[in-house]
């Protein structure tokens, strides 16, 4: 007999809420709190374990920090005025909730280079952040950010998950070093593109980081505009959850896809136990064999990993 049924493992579920956001414009701090936390209402209303916001979800604010200027400069005022305040919000919405959130990212600055910085907010803990390491021409010469150099592995309850944002997807190389040699099982992938090329791009990178690597992916991409605000007048996303394409996974490795392009929030549950039985049973044993083939890159960055638990 060719298959025998695998044995019971252990479950380790997660449900995981990602938000496909729509900028527009507002004339507070408070507007945007409020919004935010509508959503982080309906995630827990659903119980979602981990909610995941876009990409530059703080430009919103753009509107309300004052004086004009080059978007670069925008973009630093931005950093300056508001990062305090955004981190404020989202340790109160983690605590008082008890989620996990994955606040999209949100330009911070480092000595004299602005990040784009992704953020893991905890129940009770200090957040934890990752700053974008592959930048695009616009982020590099319209708003001047500076590549970030380390990468964070976050240990919780159900497994490890880490974060690639947008464009750092598209490098299978950077997922598979925090899956071969980190356990992370879990890749968040918050984006911001303007076109449906751009949202095709992140999508079928993450849907391909999933079946390389036996793990699953979840985008959450930005939707709307800023009238006015340079490269941020018109945005497309079609957010996802992916799994791997196997027999213990939907067929077409797809958990759950927003609409494309509307503003809502999709939610699946997702068990990393099934991953480990699908990498000693599958029909293919793609993270298995890339342990032991040449195709290896050599990464020069720290990879740090925090244990952040309920109950710890």
């Amino acid at each position: 007999m060719r298959f025998s049924a695998p044995k019971p493992v252990m479950s380790r579920p997660v449900r995981v809420c990602a938000v496909q956001y729509a900028l527009r414009t507002i004339s507070s701090f408070k507007e945007f709190a409020d919004h935010v936390e509508s959503f982080v209402d309906v995630a827990d209303d659903y119980d979602a374990d981990l909610i995941v916001f876009p990409e530059l979800l703080g430009v919103q604010l753009m509107g309300p920090t004052s004086g004009g200027g080059e978007p670069s400069e925008v973009m630093r005022r931005l950093a300056s005025e508001h990062t305090g305040s955004f981190d404020t919000l989202f340790k109160r919405l983690a605590t008082e909730y008890e989620r996990i959130i994955v606040g999209g990212t949100m330009p911070r600055i480092e000595g004299d280079r602005l990040l784009n910085v992704a953020s893991v907010y905890f129940p009770n803990a200090e957040p934890q952040h990752q700053a974008k390491l592959h930048l695009t021409p616009a982020e590099r010469t319209i708003w001047k950010f500076s590549p970030g150099h380390d990468l964070i592995v976050v240990d919780t309850n159900f497994g490890k998950f880490a974060m690639a944002i947008c464009y750092d997807v598209q490098f299978p190389e950077l997922v598979k070093i925090l899956c071969n040699h980190h356990g992370v099982e879990l890749v968040v992938v918050p984006y911001m593109t303007d076109d449906r090329r751009g949202a095709c791009r992140v999508t079928t990178c993450a849907r391909a980081r999933a079946i390389e690597n036996q793990i699953y992916t979840v985008t959450a991409g930005m939707v709307g505009s800023l009238p006015l605000m340079t490269d941020l007048t018109s945005q497309f996303a079609q957010s996802g959850i992916y799994t791997p394409a196997d027999l213990a996974f939907p067929m077409d490795g797809i958990a759950t896809e927003a609409a494309a392009n509307v503003e809502q929030v999709i939610v699946a549950d997702l068990d990393l136990a099934i991953l480990d039985r699908a990498r000693d049973h599958g029909s293919v044993q793609t993270f298995r064999d890339s342990q032991h083939d040449t195709l290896h890159t050599r990464f020069d960055g720290e990879v740090k990993t925090v244990r952040l638990r309920f109950g710890a």
